[in-house]
């Protein structure tokens, strides 16, 4: 059976909460079962999603994607297990790489051997989820310590992934990927 949502991009409202909100609950009264956000440049998917999950309790929310680079795995961990709270369970955690122009450019991080960062990613993010002590000292990503949340679940993961490297690393570490802007036979033939 296909499942269908919607993804709701930010519509350029003066108070983009209220119309993230507004527009789930209409996304809801529809008869879709969920709403994705992604995190661009405007407002944190993470806040909206937990704030648009706190307002429609009937409709599964998630995030298309969050970049890794800038956000530490524990703090992304912290951030999808405090979201977990505030919707009672109804999130779906989609990450990404992003593009050497933003995460070079605008942030100052190497994006040399991606697929090498985000396997070290998800090795410390996927135990912090499920609220477990890390000890990682990767290439690309330290962590050592434990996010504890009460009444916190962990949720699926899902990565952005078209390259085999990555598509191995959504089917063998992650619950599956997460596309955008890729056509039927893309994902007949290639994920």
């Amino acid at each position: 059976m296909m499942r269908i949502g919607i993804f709701l991009g930010e519509g350029g409202a003066p108070d983009p909460l209220e119309d993230l909100v507004a527009r789930t609950r209409q996304v809801a009264r529809d008869g879709f079962p969920s709403v994705w956000v992604s995190h661009i440049f405007g407002a944190d998917a993470l806040i909206s999603l937990a704030v648009m999950g706190r307002e429609v309790p009937e409709i599964e929310l998630g995030s298309a994607v969050i970049p890794t680079y800038p956000r530490h795995p524990l703090l992304m961990a912290q951030q999808a297990l405090t979201t977990q709270v505030a919707t009672r369970g109804r999130l779906t955690l989609g990450i990404g790489l992003s593009h050497r122009p933003v995460i070079e450019g605008m942030f100052g991080h190497s994006f040399e051997k991606p697929a090498r960062h985000m396997r070290e990613y998800l090795q410390v993010l996927l135990p912090a989820l499920r609220q477990e002590s890390v000890d990682v000292d990767g290439e690309t990503v330290r962590a050592h310590g434990t996010i504890t949340i009460p009444g916190a679940t962990p949720c699926p993961v899902l990565l952005a992934a078209l390259a085999p490297r990555m598509l191995r690393l959504a089917g063998g570490m992650a619950d599956g990927t997460i596309t955008w802007m890729t056509g039927l036979r893309t994902v007949a033939e290639h994920i």
